[in-house]
């Protein structure tokens, strides 16, 4: 007689994954944050100038939010990889378990980073155009991130960001975790030195290496602590790891408040007249809350250090725990301000206001002759935060907001329907520009003033400034 065989049990189900009950508030509440600072500092629902497209909503307001998933998956992105790197023991540069897992959760992130960053890319240009992202050709596509300062900032942070998740899979080592921080850290710095309000600020070297020690700070400071939050929870690790994490968060949150405060004092201006313009703005508004969220920040790190850790160190991790949960909470929301701030207009009567809609030239009187400066030109200056355009066409005239450096790439958009040419007097620029496309071409080499009109209409007519940095 034979056994009849028994069929196998099923593995057990694994029980889902649901993520902690206050975790959803949270975004929500971060969400609310960002678009009220959005309205607060005008960066969304301006009338457009007449005569120039807009996209919709969903990518007026889907851009900020876009900005703001980059930033925080970049933010967690270095978090995960600092604590991998610095804030766990490693025996013989071997990564123990908790590091481990938190670089395969850098691994995650990092690849969320270059999807938000691509994301954010592709709305930045359908914003620009006014259509649809996917009214969007490849060969405007392709201007965009092989011609303007904005484009190559998102390639280059994606093709980092994706080098570091492909990567951080087969990191297992203390000295690979480190070289990959450094990437990540070298993404969140690229679009500082190349794209932002820093970058066209007076005082171009100072503002930039700031805001560049600003951003490192504040994603090593904000990240850490959420990377020691989730990676750090057993209770062997948790100790030593706020321990060393103790000691950076220290140094980032005074770099972070010394190169904020410089940062907002050299786009002022670099005297009190800046403050002063900026009282009462929208701009000004922001730039107080985010101050006031950082000072608040600095006290909470000074409660860890004076309660929470000692409690810590003595097996009672249930203070820290709840204090650092609140900390990131509000991290959380200042990172929502800062990119409501960046891409909020800068108050009238500082240098960068200046360098926006500016007073345009009008149409000379006869060839070569420099062109009388005219009242303000409402579509002047089209700037979409990251991305400036250097000639605007609609269809009635062109528009040149401010002038260019000798050799720089000029950026046009040409919003109407028709095909223009921009041609120079001179014979020094010839470009053919499609309609509601978007171009580069190279400025000429030597300063000076050269008068330029379309073949297709002789009435349209300007001058393109070239002046000397």
């Amino acid at each position: 007689m034979t056994a009849t065989a028994r069929p196998e049990a099923p593995p057990p189900a694994r029980p889902a994954r649901r993520l902690p009950s206050g975790v959803l508030p949270a975004v929500l509440g971060v969400l609310g944050v960002l678009v009220l600072a959005l309205a607060v500092g005008g960066a969304v629902g301006a009338p457009a100038p007449a005569g120039l497209p807009r996209a919709g909503a969903p990518v007026e307001w889907g851009l900020p939010v876009a900005r703001l998933a980059a930033r925080v998956t970049g933010i967690a992105t270095v978090g995960t990889l600092l604590f991998a790197a610095l804030l766990l023991p490693a025996p013989g540069g071997v990564l123990p378990g908790a590091s481990l897992r938190a670089v395969r959760a850098a691994a995650a992130w990092a690849a969320a980073w270059a999807a938000a960053t691509a994301l954010t890319a592709l709305l930045t240009v359908s914003d620009l155009l006014g259509v649809a992202p996917g009214g969007l050709t490849g060969t405007v596509l392709g201007t965009f991130l092989a011609g303007t300062p904005a484009g190559r900032a998102a390639l280059t942070v994606v093709l980092l960001a994706v080098a570091v998740a492909l990567l951080a899979r087969r990191c297992r080592r203390t000295p690979a975790s480190g070289a990959l921080l450094l990437a990540a850290l070298a993404g969140l710095v690229v679009p500082v030195v190349l794209t932002g309000h820093s970058a066209a600020a007076g005082d171009h070297v100072p503002a930039v290496t700031g805001l560049a020690v600003h951003v490192v700070a504040a994603a090593a400071w904000v990240g850490g602590l959420a990377a020691l939050l989730v990676h750090g929870r057993a209770a062997g690790d948790l100790a030593p790891a706020a321990a060393r994490y103790s000691a950076v968060a220290l140094a980032c949150s005074l770099l972070t408040g010394a190169s904020g405060l410089l940062g907002a004092w050299l786009l002022l201006g670099g005297d009190l007249a800046g403050p002063a313009a900026a009282a009462g703005t929208g701009y000004g508004w922001l730039l107080l809350a985010k101050t006031a969220a950082l000072v608040a920040l600095g006290v909470l790190g000074w409660r860890h250090r004076r309660g929470t850790l000692p409690r810590l160190r003595a097996g009672e991790p249930g203070a820290f725990r709840r204090l650092a949960v609140a900390e990131v909470v509000l991290m959380a929301a200042t990172v929502a301000v800062a990119v409501a701030l960046s891409a909020s207009p800068p108050p009238p009567g500082t240098p960068e206001a200046a360098t926006g809609p500016a007073a345009a030239p009008a149409a000379p009187a006869s060839p070569g002759t420099p062109a009388p400066t005219a009242a303000p030109d409402p579509m002047a200056g089209h700037d979409h935060g990251e991305l400036s355009v250097g000639v605007l066409v609609d269809g009635e005239r062109f528009h040149v907001p401010r002038p260019v450096a000798p050799g720089s790439r000029v950026t046009v958009f040409n919003s109407s329907d028709t095909e223009v040419t921009l041609t120079a007097d001179d014979g020094g620029f010839d470009v053919v520009v499609p309609g509601h496309a978007l171009l580069t071409f190279p400025a000429p080499g030597a300063p000076g003033e050269y008068g330029f009109t379309s073949r297709h209409d002789p009435g349209f007519r300007d001058v393109l400034v070239v002046a000397a940095p």
